[in-house]
């Protein structure tokens, strides 16, 4: 029976492993020899402010945020000037850039103090919404245009940012603040035949000519037109006073004193007479 051969390895006495980097800085620092645990190199001693920060650095982060939160609310209470009136706007045309101030400024220029701080402010909040017949007029006014211009596209327009633009004013006309409304004929005219506002005998002592039970025109009013920089909303725009939404025992005092806030800015801009004829 032949013997198995086992194959032999040969180790090369003259192979060395090269050293890796850390053992080179030891050996130039004189540290090869030591606990490799233990450097000699002398360690940076940290003081008891950065410590304290180490050991509390969320908690400090948190304080700050908290006060930082704290001194903006109380700058906010100190320093806010409450609003006189609560104006809505909800129109096919939006607002932007300079038409807020413009508008600010001239309804500003027409009211009263009514709260009697010594200021005239007004809360004021827009929506930009297309009723369907707004929408039926744009695309009627594409077609004619592209009957001369046939690369001229039909209206369009986003029916899911429209339909989110009437959820907010909803909203806003059956729990919110914003008291004088300028709107659409035709949302006018939905929230007319459900009472929403209130009657213009009411706050007139003769009820204005051209003016319809509950609304105005804007475009009807000494106001718009000696306004030139008012001109981007629509003449046909309607200027009402909603009801307050629900009273109770705590607020209704307060609610009331809005109502005929509201009720005297009204009055002000039917019988606003332009600076120059004053």
């Amino acid at each position: 029976m032949e013997e198995k051969k086992t194959q032999e390895f040969k180790v090369d006495d003259t192979f060395e492993i090269e050293e890796s980097n850390v053992l080179k800085v030891l050996k130039a620092k004189g540290e090869a020899d030591l606990n490799p645990h233990a450097s000699a190199i002398p360690q940076k001693k940290v003081s008891k402010l950065e410590n304290f920060w180490y050991l509390h650095k969320w908690h400090l982060g948190i304080g700050i945020f908290a006060a930082v939160i704290v001194i903006v609310l109380l700058c906010q209470l100190i320093f806010n000037v409450p609003a006189d009136v609560y104006i809505m706007y909800t129109g096919p045309m939006p607002i932007i850039g300079n038409d807020y101030e413009n508008l600010e400024d001239a309804f500003e220029a027409a009211m009263g103090d009514y709260n009697g701080d010594g200021h005239r402010e007004i809360s004021f909040t827009d929506n930009t919404f297309l009723t369907e017949a707004e929408i039926e007029r744009r695309v009627e006014e594409s077609k004619k245009i592209r009957e001369l211009q046939p690369d001229y596209p039909i209206y369009t327009y986003d029916a899911s940012a429209n339909a989110a633009a009437y959820q907010r004013f909803m909203a806003e006309i059956t729990s919110g603040s914003h008291m004088f409304c300028m709107l659409d004929i035709d949302l006018y005219k939905g929230l007319c035949e459900q009472g929403g506002f209130i009657p213009l005998s009411e706050i007139f002592d003769e009820v204005p000519d051209g003016a319809d039970e509950y609304g105005i025109r804007l475009g009807d009013t000494e106001f718009y037109k000696s306004n030139a920089k008012l001109w981007f909303i629509p003449a046909n725009t309607m200027l009402a006073v909603r009801l307050p939404s629900t009273l109770d025992a705590k607020s209704s005092k307060k609610k009331t004193e809005m109502l005929e806030a509201h009720k005297a800015l009204l009055r002000a801009i039917v019988e606003y007479v332009p600076t120059e004829e004053k």
